[in-house]
């Protein structure tokens, strides 16, 4: 290519009218980002929130406050069970960016609690865990900062209208892990609470996800579901992607508004600057360039600007959600990923559709070229 066709020439000789182009395309690229991530968080909360049901299945008693026991036998028979234990639980509520969401407070004994961290990979960061029978309790640590709540604090009380418990419940400990959970001792909550109903925990033989799946859809085909109800980790997406469906159609509609309006935009400044450089192309036409060069060369400078404006999005986007999470999300326990690489994904069309904007409106421009009445008005 020779220099007077070189894409880079015209963008580094004038960045006062490259770069505004630039900048606008980095406003698309952040907008459309952040909106994604943030969307997505509502995922994120849920999975982190609810995650541990990848790691047992929960069942419930239905019409009664125990499962029944003949129930409870072919469940016992499955040969795809491992351990199964009794959990009699309290609740609180935590905040989101989409409200109030209930978060159980496994009650259940020791052997109980210890399975049920090592499947989730859950460990005590802090504290200790809460003694047999006594109204002590431990938490996420993310869930306390949630809460603001610290060890040593109650946790749930008589009086609390997001946090009930029939006696003061005191957090004695944090636990971290890739799943939020809250332990209490079963014990406790069956003396104070004998008419709470009493559920299961059924984990796999292993702990690989694809053995609990399995079990999940074994005890879910046995139990009478009159008598029961099944807590699964495909039902959990099932129902949250049902329950989102709705959400990410506005979203995918302000996304699609948003790329036709700035590829729009930046189609018509494309074609301002272009028209400023007329005498230029003519020029060049004059002087023996064809128009399929000069088109080359225009797609050369607009693919330049686009891929420049949206990597440099992509590094505004990521500092602008870092911060965000840190000075917003965190101090609150809130979740937000800086990192959600697939909400990248949808800034994609942006640099897509600008360039094909751009394209349309500069190769009708060069169909319709005069070059010797340019450049006589020129002289």
């Amino acid at each position: 290519m020779t220099p007077s066709l070189n894409p880079f020439l015209y963008v580094r000789r004038n960045p006062g009218k490259t770069l505004p182009i630039a900048f606008v395309i980095v406003l698309a690229v952040t907008l459309v980002a952040s909106i994604v991530t943030i969307v997505h968080s509502i995922d994120l909360t849920i999975f982190t929130l609810y995650g541990y049901n990848k790691y047992l299945t929960g069942i419930t008693p239905r019409n009664a406050l125990v499962v029944d026991e003949a129930e409870l036998a072919k469940i016992k028979k499955l040969p795809e069970l491992g351990r199964m234990y009794p959990s009699h639980s309290y609740q609180t509520l935590i905040k989101t960016i989409f409200g109030k969401m209930v978060f159980p407070i496994f009650g259940l004994d020791a052997a109980g609690r210890a399975e049920l961290m090592d499947r989730c990979s859950v460990r005590l960061v802090s504290g200790r865990m809460p003694e047999e029978g006594k109204p002590e309790a431990v938490i996420s640590d993310d869930v306390a900062k949630n809460l603001s709540l610290k060890v040593g604090d109650v946790l749930s009380k008589p009086e609390s209208q997001d946090s009930f418990a029939p006696v003061p419940v005191r957090l004695v400990g944090l636990l971290h892990g890739p799943v939020w959970l809250g332990l209490t001792s079963k014990a406790l909550v069956d003396r104070e609470s004998p008419f709470n109903f009493v559920g299961y925990l059924a984990f796999a033989k292993t702990n690989d996800a694809r053995d609990q799946a399995r079990l999940a859809e074994a005890i879910d085909h046995s139990l009478n579901k009159g008598k029961g109800r099944v807590w699964k980790f495909a039902g959990l997406v099932q129902e949250a992607q049902s329950a989102l469906s709705n959400l990410y159609l506005i979203m995918d509609i302000v996304i699609g508004i948003i790329v036709f309006a700035i590829s729009f935009v930046c189609g018509l400044l494309f074609n301002i600057y272009f028209t400023q450089r007329m005498p230029e192309i003519a020029m060049l036409s004059a002087i023996g360039y064809s128009r399929s060069s000069l088109i080359a060369r225009s797609l050369g400078e607009t693919v330049l600007l686009c891929l420049f404006g949206w990597m440099a999005g992509g590094v505004l986007t990521v500092a602008l959600l870092l911060a965000i999470r840190e000075t917003l999300m965190t101090p609150r326990g809130l979740l937000l990923n800086a990192l959600d690489f697939p909400a990248f994904a949808f800034t994609m069309p942006v640099p897509v559709f600008i360039t094909l904007f751009a394209m349309c409106t500069i190769g009708l421009r060069l169909a319709t070229l005069d070059t010797v009445s340019i450049i006589e008005r020129r002289a």
